[in-house]
């Protein structure tokens, strides 16, 4: 009788140990610097690929997708998604692609959901020599596939290189840590996951400022504090595709005190845009952007930063560019257009045009130049530049030409002298369906992007790579605005506005 009552609970236990494994997620690094989560099935059934076909269709042409983030794993993938009911993985729960410290590593994680159909197709993959003989190491099996390394347990697989093209066989000592992590461990136990996996999105993606190398952090942060920490300015990005359209979200998270600073002293220099631009530029304009500045204490702002002061200070070009800042007050906006988009004119809101009193000093420059740098009156207030390259004068290298000055209390700049007059005769872009967007935004831009069409040869192009540019084929332009000058709400409108963009990518 009392062996009866102690084998009860005995065998409870052991068969709730022995019925579950552990959660796959917990095989996530713990120092991830970027972690994205792919909805495989969410994005299934907007492709209407959902049901019966989601192996047949959907995954064949996701399997596509992969094969080009991983290159060299080419086989693996391929046998996989061929065969996904057989492969022992669940290609139907999320998927996971991580990034550690300045992109030194990236992986893929995946869950496994039988480990004897996973060993199976490894078994099939190295008698076709794709694979290793695989080996146990600290609890997990590991194999070799070209230049990754694939780790498995009961409940997760990884497949992991690094950047360097290192010998897989180093990373095993991590994988196997990866995949012994527990619950409270890893990054799926930190607040930064719990709000990932909050988010509703087709793909969801993590990043901290520690995912970029040395070389691409260093002029982002350029005379910032040496006490910024790089893994407390974070991101969450939501991707949703949508009828006609797809969304993507940006949250700022900004744990870091320096950069917090930084960003608060930004929204006291800029205000909400007016919308005073809107009239002023034809509705097919193909780059537009607009801001609202509080001139001088923003030129005051990014002067902080060492390397802006001494490029004004040093500038070849005798200007004072503090009374041009303080003139600015309100709007500014900026659009490109012409052949390739080189023609551009930006106009900004000033409360005097005194500050071009300060141009009568180039005139003296243009003289000791040997006609290599013209500059002279045009029209009643303002000025025509020229000069034979621009690096004479600090700019860019090359022939360069402009023309500068204010009208009805707005400063213009040009590379092109007749967009100064241009008038709009029909609609402008204030008549866009973003149009009444615009204004109360801190920040708004539209690019066209129906040339992007034609910048490849379609009929050259065969498998998957033709089917992503015929996708950019189908596309109208992209919106980026922000309301509180640091998250970003993007939309990418399609020139079929009633098919989802995903139906339009894998039907290709």
């Amino acid at each position: 009788m009392k062996l009866k009552y102690f084998c009860v609970p005995v065998l409870a236990l052991f068969m709730a140990a022995c019925g579950s494994a552990p959660d796959y997620r917990n095989a996530i690094p713990a120092k991830s610097a970027a972690l994205v989560a792919i909805d495989v099935n969410s994005m299934a059934e907007k492709s209407g690929l959902s049901g019966d076909n989601i192996d047949e269709g959907f995954l064949a042409r996701f399997k596509n997708m992969v094969n080009s983030g991983l290159a060299g794993s080419e086989a693996l993938v391929n046998r996989i998604f061929d065969d996904a009911d057989e492969s022992g993985l669940g290609l139907k729960e999320k998927i996971y692609l991580f990034m550690g410290e300045q992109a030194k590593m990236g992986g893929l994680l995946v869950k496994v959901t039988d480990r004897d159909k996973l060993e199976e197709l490894l078994d099939v993959l190295k008698k076709q020599q794709i694979c290793t003989q695989p080996k146990e190491a600290d609890g997990c099996e590991w194999t070799v596939i070209g230049n990754w390394l694939l780790a498995y347990n009961d409940g997760a697989m990884v497949l992991v290189a690094d950047n360097k093209g290192s010998d897989p066989k180093s990373l095993v000592r991590q994988a196997s840590m990866w995949l012994r992590q527990k619950d409270g461990e890893g990054f799926s136990a930190s607040d930064d996951f719990r709000q990932m996996e909050q988010k509703k999105g087709d793909i969801v993606l993590w990043s901290s400022l520690e995912v970029l190398p040395h070389e691409a952090v260093y002029p982002l942060t350029m005379g910032v504090s040496a006490e910024l920490r790089l893994k407390d300015v974070k991101a969450i990005s939501t991707v949703d595709f949508m009828t006609g359209k797809t969304v993507m979200d940006v949250e700022m998270m900004v744990d870091d005190d320096v950069m917090r600073g930084i960003l608060d002293k930004k929204q006291k220099v800029t205000s909400t845009v007016k919308g005073s631009f809107l009239d002023m530029f034809p509705s097919n304009t193909p780059f537009w952007v607009t801001a609202n500045i509080k001139g001088g204490e923003f030129y005051d702002f990014i002067c902080e930063n060492p390397s802006v002061r001494r490029y004004f200070e040093k500038s070849m070009i005798p200007l004072d560019f503090g009374s041009i800042f303080n003139a600015i007050t309100g709007d500014v906006a900026l659009s490109m257009s012409g052949p390739e988009g080189k023609d551009f004119i930006a106009y900004a809101d000033v409360t005097t045009d005194s500050f071009l009193k300060s141009f009568e000093s180039l005139k003296s420059m243009a003289a000791l130049s040997g006609g290599q740098v013209l500059l002279r009156n045009h029209g009643d207030n303002g000025y025509e530049f020229k000069t034979v390259d621009g690096s004479l004068v600090g700019l860019t290298p090359g022939y360069m030409a402009l023309w500068l000055g204010v009208r009805d209390g707005k400063f213009y700049v040009t590379n092109k002298e007749s967009l100064i007059d241009r008038r709009v005769l029909g609609l402008s872009l204030r008549n866009r369906d973003w149009g009444k967007r615009v204004e109360g935004q801190r920040f708004f831009m539209v690019s066209d992007l129906t040339s992007l069409d034609r910048l490849f040869d379609l009929s050259k192009l065969k498998g998957s790579m033709a089917s992503v540019l015929a996708f950019f084929g189908g596309l109208d332009y992209l919106t980026a605005e922000s309301a509180d000058g640091e998250n970003v709400h993007i939309e990418i409108i399609m020139k079929d506005r009633g098919r989802n963009p995903l139906s339009a990518l894998l039907d290709n």
